[in-house]
């Protein structure tokens, strides 16, 4: 019977009866002593959940259209497919708090993606997930990912850049996480635009999101911010997790904003944020498709008057690296570092000569845990994922 109702999701992602349902231990999901208006409970830990809150969700869902999450407010705030309820649920052993969405069978389609930001992480709590299309807890700009942290913010933050005359700041510097960020361009005291460092365990004890990138002074100028940061995703699936070719799931860093030309004050790049967390744990996972916690890139310096850097890139769902900001036209300005992805490590803001406007420095990148007993497939993942049995 396991083998069948296993091959049955790792095939076509299908739906099952209730009764007789597996447990991830092999045996049986504690369907006996369920309230069917709370839940399935499990037979074995889920991590960062704690034991009260351990259970799967009633309601079989197909997420065919574009939905977007907001866990702050724990709503969905665009598309409403039935089944979407999200909680908020204390973190096993401490850490941020936790937005939990209970389903029973899980399916995302083709070209649809699942876009989740606010400040707490994404946990999914399911019998069997099957993305055929895209998760995105990514930071996006200054927009952070779900449960990763604003710009200026988080365990590894970028340091500001300073204000050293109209025409040579020194860049934010990148946020970090798994690596460090890259520092921002022009460095003059110390501290000045510094990456931000390296935080949390390889294991991710706690689920926590990456940092945001560094700011710089603005000198009267209108400023954009530093890169959010990467969100964190947790999914755990009784049976199975599948990820087709077709899907993915990206935790990147945001990019950071560029440098601002205004009358006078020409302006450094801001850094960009780290990339985030992603942790799957489930007995089978069958995975071709990508897992990326990428940084963001830096922003480019403003260059001269009505000369504005370009902001930098946002961590992709590849293994190519984010792009680094343009530097705005003229004297005045460098480009923005790029993002880290699996190698090398955040790139810091380049820097044109002593009197430039650094760019912002690039985050580093997040972590990626996956806990199973069987593993098949070989899809990208960047960072390098820490494989595991439970």
């Amino acid at each position: 019977m396991r083998a069948l109702l296993l091959a049955c999701v790792l095939a076509v992602g299908c739906s099952f009866n209730p009764s007789g349902q597996l447990g991830p231990d092999g045996g049986d999901v504690d369907a006996s002593t369920s309230d069917p208006d709370a839940g399935e409970a499990v037979v074995e830990d889920i991590h960062h959940v704690p034991a009260a809150e351990e259970r799967l969700g009633v309601v079989d869902v197909t997420i065919a259209n574009d939905l977007v999450l907001d866990t702050t407010d724990l709503a969905v705030t665009s598309g409403e497919p039935a089944g979407i309820t999200l909680v908020a649920v204390p973190q096993d052993g401490g850490g941020p708090e936790l937005a939990v969405l209970r389903v029973r069978d899980l399916v995302i389609v083709p070209g649809v993606v699942l876009r989740a930001s606010g400040s707490r992480p994404l946990v999914i709590l399911a019998r069997s997930v099957r993305i055929d299309g895209v998760i995105d807890v990514s930071g996006r700009g200054a927009q952070r990912g779900a449960g990763g942290s604003p710009a200026n913010n988080g365990g590894g933050p970028g340091a500001a850049g300073q204000r050293n005359g109209a025409f040579y700041d020194s860049g934010g510097g990148g946020g970090g996480f798994g690596t460090s960020g890259g520092p921002g361009g022009n460095q003059i005291g110390s501290g000045d635009g510094n990456g931000g460092i390296v935080y949390g365990g390889a294991l991710l004890s706690t689920l926590d999101g990456g940092s945001g990138g560094g700011g710089a002074s603005g000198g009267g100028c209108a400023e954009p911010d530093g890169g959010g940061g990467g969100g964190a995703l947790q999914i755990y699936a009784a049976v199975a997790i599948v990820l087709p070719g077709s899907g993915g799931i990206n935790a990147g860093g945001g990019g950071g904003g560029g440098g601002q030309a205004c009358p006078a004050q020409y302006t450094a790049g801001r850094g960009g944020g780290s990339g985030g967390a992603i942790y799957l744990q489930s007995p089978a996972i069958d995975r071709a498709g990508a897992l990326t916690a990428n940084g963001g890139g830096g922003g480019g310096g403003a260059g001269g008057l009505a000369a504005n850097g370009t902001n930098g890139g946002d961590g992709k769902l590849t293994g190519e690296r984010a792009a680094g900001g343009l530097r705005g036209a003229g004297l005045y300005g460098s480009d923005g570092g790029y993002g880290a992805t699996a190698e090398p490590a955040g790139a810091g803001g380049s820097n044109v000569d002593a009197s430039a406007n650094g760019g912002g420095g690039g985050g580093g990148v997040g972590r990626i845990v996956i806990r199973t007993r069987q593993a098949r497939g070989e899809g990208l993942t960047s960072p390098v994922a820490l494989t595991m049995p439970y």
